[in-house]
């Protein structure tokens, strides 16, 4: 797992033209004015999904996880808690969707890490970490905005 300030993504060394191309869509879109929805930036290798979802309460969601994609989580407006465990650790609540690149699972939220983004901050989940995104804080529900750019792995 990766985490930090998006102004600081120079500092951080996740090697890679996807991922250089994915941290210079996001500084160099205005994300606030994106519409819900997938987002181009390089066919399938590289799109950006918007969302502007109300976040929930840890306990109503599960992990999810993927096999083929890394996520960029990067907070437009709000504040998302996003929990996360080694995907090897959890237990998988269904078979993995391959078309789909997804599954999800289970994992004690006691024994995860976990992580608050506000805006502008930005989490790498690669496909080893699970994630437990768009979790609420102790104030509990309230409005989202975000964007997750899918990295081809």
């Amino acid at each position: 797992m990766i985490t930090a300030a998006l102004s600081d993504r120079f500092q951080n060394d996740i090697a890679g033209e996807r991922f250089a191309k994915a941290f210079a869509w996001l500084a160099s879109t205005d994300l606030a004015a994106l519409e819900p929805g997938r987002n181009e930036i390089d066919g399938d290798d590289i799109f950006a999904n918007v969302m502007a979802i109300t976040s929930s309460a840890a306990s109503e969601k599960n992990y999810e996880a993927h096999r083929a994609y890394a996520d960029i989580h990067c907070v437009i407006a709000g504040e998302e808690r996003i929990g996360i465990a080694p995907v090897a650790a959890c237990e998988a609540l269904q078979d993995f969707d391959e078309a789909g690149d997804f599954s999800l699972y289970t994992y004690p939220d006691e024994d995860a890490t976990w992580v608050v983004l506000r805006p502008g901050d930005f989490c790498v989940t690669p496909p080893a970490d699970a994630h437990k995104p768009a979790c609420c804080g102790p104030a509990g529900p309230a409005e989202l905005r975000k964007v997750c750019v899918k990295v081809r792995i």
